[in-house]
């Protein structure tokens, strides 16, 4: 399990509780990034359906979530007061993800917000050329903030809202992402 997250406050009005009665979605909910905006947004209010493959990737040097790193999101988030629904999902599935979102939403009710937050990491030093760890890591940035738009576009049809259109899709990428760090030339490149 990764170390604890630090508590989030709840920040001063006039932002605060903006979330209050809303669903967000967030993929790659289970540790780092994914957690950090499964907790801040339950803090403000919100209820949250969290996704993460929960196993190892077998191009990437370092270890994969887990289940009980998912569960500890879930438990994060319910120290707000808010309900949180995990599921164990790969985004590159399209099935898998349609599922788990309509079985957060049936027990949710809605869908407001979408965090398309799931990501991988590879010190490839250089774009494709040969490299057997970029398709991966294309297919869980890109076809997977895909699948997770489109199925949640799919999934708000005759879903109560505040609008009858999906409120707010916010893709997310890493700091990596916006500055080329040594031995994270190609993520740099993929998420920009």
């Amino acid at each position: 399990m990764t170390a604890p997250n630090p508590p989030a406050p709840i920040p001063a009005e006039p932002r605060a509780r903006r979330f209050e009665g809303q669903v967000a979605f967030i993929t790659g909910a289970a540790r780092g990034q994914g957690r950090a905006e499964a907790v801040r947004l339950a803090a403000e209010g919100a209820d949250i359906i969290a996704l993460d493959i929960c196993k190892d990737l077998p191009t990437t040097t370092y270890p994969g979530p887990t289940p009980q790193d998912l569960a500890e999101t879930a438990r994060l988030v319910e120290e707000h007061d808010r309900r949180a629904v995990t599921s164990v999902a790969d985004v590159r599935d399209y099935a898998a993800l349609r599922a788990a979102l309509r079985d957060g939403v049936a027990e949710l009710g809605r869908l407001d917000v979408v965090v398309a937050n799931a990501g991988m990491t590879t010190t490839a030093r250089a774009l494709p050329g040969g490299d057997s760890r970029c398709p991966e890591a294309r297919a869980v940035a890109w076809r997977g903030a895909g699948w997770t738009s489109r199925g949640c576009r799919v999934a708000f049809r005759g879903i109560p809202g505040p609008t009858g259109a999906l409120s707010r899709l916010l893709p997310a990428s890493s700091t990596p992402s916006r500055r080329f760090r040594e031995g994270f030339r190609f993520y740099g490149d993929l998420m920009a």
